[in-house]
């Protein structure tokens, strides 16, 4: 299958990976906190899902933590996020906000807040995954690029299809 493919379209970061994996085993990689647990986060982070309301209107809240010493001044750093999601399909879509936070789930209010839309298509042999994070600005999203997000989110997707592919 494919590799990660990203681009910007004004205000909103495309991003797609194919996964030679049945949509309904994609999806509930997505949608279950041990599965979100075991690849959420880039290789060498470690995430705790502190809350999970997989529901509209509910709230996912986590913790990434580097824990690869290899990785310099990242290593014993912790990222918290916060979500709340919007609209469930079951098998097909989730939309959510998606925001830096702290350990008590005050989202800082200095990193850009995002709307994000992953959809879950049948291929042939496997899953087309298309995520849409759209931004206020052109701004924020290029803050966040700065920060690493394509690669970060493509080594997760990489950590995702080690797990659903064997």
């Amino acid at each position: 299958m494919e590799k990660v493919k990203s681009q910007v379209e004004g205000n909103t970061l495309v991003v797609e990976r194919s996964f030679n994996a049945p949509r309904e085993l994609v999806f509930e990689a997505f949608s279950t906190p041990a599965h979100l647990e075991s690849w959420w986060g880039p290789a060498g982070w470690k995430t705790e899902i502190r809350t999970f309301e997989f529901e509209p209107g509910g709230t996912w809240h986590y913790k990434m933590t580097c824990v690869d010493k290899d990785q310099g001044d990242y290593y014993g750093m912790e990222s918290w996020g916060k979500s709340t999601f919007l609209e469930i399909d079951s098998h097909r879509k989730i939309v959510y906000t998606d925001a830096f936070s702290d350990a008590d789930g005050h989202v800082n209010p200095e990193l850009p807040v995002m709307t994000i839309t992953n959809e879950f298509v049948d291929i042939p042999n496997g899953t087309l995954f298309i995520s849409r994070s759209e931004f206020t600005d052109a701004e924020s999203l290029q803050q966040v690029v700065e920060m690493g997000a394509v690669e970060g989110f493509s080594s997760q997707l990489e950590r995702l299809d080690a797990i659903i592919s064997r």
